[in-house]
């Protein structure tokens, strides 16, 4: 999947754990894993992404994404500690194909999820990360952040979507960030509804179409440890009109 290109800050700290540690906490026998950088599987629907987009480089060590259907999957990562930039992204979501926005009445999605809280360093966000007009403009929306920065990024307003407010980020030219005024582990993101603000407040174009949408974990740092990431609800929701 196409990535935007961060500036990267990552650290050259060596890795601590064993390899055999990242498996800890993969369940026996799932219907699918896969610790290739981009490993894919599609199923009921959704395409899973291991999505090691930022990788191979120093500070990534092992990655393992596993999966027994949309509700159930997740991730083992491991990467060094002090580490800031993103280095992975794993993900379910769907393809859209460039459908102009207008012909949906709503995009969202449900989600249950689980972060490590407990490890040091921890550096990550749960969020969606959706593409419009062929993968120029990304779009993320962050529901549960520990340790993530908005550095660089340039704050151009607040929004409320369907009752919850945010505060609506840019990064570089093409890139905007929802970020939520609180962490949610369960809840629902309104993507079109989102998208809608950005258009109404001309910060993309009118009439943008929906290449892609995924929900999932951006890793920059699991503080050199073997950390467990996971999904026990999750549904993307897409109604025409």
């Amino acid at each position: 999947m196409l990535k935007r290109t961060f500036t990267v800050l990552a650290a050259t700290l060596a890795l601590l754990v064993p390899a055999t540690a990242a498996f800890a906490s993969i369940p026996p026998h799932p219907k699918w894993e896969s610790a290739e950088l981009n490993g894919q599987w599609n199923d009921g629907g959704y395409l899973f992404q291991n999505d090691m987009w930022n990788c191979p480089q120093a500070a990534c060590g092992k990655q393992t994404i596993w999966a027994n259907s949309s509700s159930d999957w997740g991730v083992v990562s491991t990467m060094a500690a002090g580490n800031t930039a993103v280095l992975t992204y794993p993900n379910l979501g769907q393809v859209y194909g460039d459908q102009p926005i207008s012909h949906f009445k709503q995009v969202s999605d449900n989600f249950t999820e689980s972060m490590p809280r407990s490890i040091k360093g921890l550096s990550a966000e749960a969020a969606n990360d959706v593409w419009l007009n062929n993968y120029k403009i990304e779009m993320m929306i962050w529901v549960d952040n520990i340790g993530r920065s908005l550095a660089g990024s340039t704050r151009v307003g607040s929004a409320t979507i369907f009752g919850q407010q945010f505060s609506v980020w840019k990064y570089g030219n093409s890139e905007f960030i929802f970020d939520l005024n609180h962490n949610e582990t369960s809840g629902s993101t309104h993507i079109l509804a989102s998208i809608a603000w950005l258009v109404q407040h001309g910060q993309v174009p009118a009439g943008p179409e929906l290449t892609q949408a995924e929900f999932g974990w951006e890793i920059a740092s699991t503080g050199g440890q073997a950390a467990s990431f996971s999904m026990s609800k999750y549904a993307l929701i897409s109604r025409t009109r």
